[in-house]
């Protein structure tokens, strides 16, 4: 599999963490992020967004996989023992005006 791949990240976290984070992913080879808000039901409980303490926010960003995998593990050890989130990969395509 190619180093080069296109990986979509997604960070699941509580809204206080994303003026911390996002200078921290940009910083780590991210080039731009997508932030919108996130309800949803976990492990954790409930998370809905009309709780100001409780919100979450949904942070999306598109990277080559070793970007992708720097930035699970800078988030996973320093963010994951004192905050709620859930950081994931996958694979993408990306289509900027041509087709797949």
């Amino acid at each position: 599999m190619s180093e080069n791949r296109t990986k979509l990240v997604v960070l699941i976290c509580e809204e206080a963490l994303e003026n911390i984070v996002v200078s921290e992913l940009l910083a780590a080879g991210a080039k731009g992020y997508t932030v919108c808000d996130a309800r949803g039901r976990g492990n954790r409980g409930v998370r809905d967004a009309r709780w100001l303490l409780s919100s979450n926010v949904r942070i999306e960003m598109l990277c080559n996989e070793p970007v992708a995998s720097h930035i699970l593990d800078m988030v996973e050890t320093k963010y994951s023992a004192n905050y709620g989130l859930v950081i994931y990969m996958v694979d993408a395509k990306v289509n900027r005006g041509g087709e797949f």
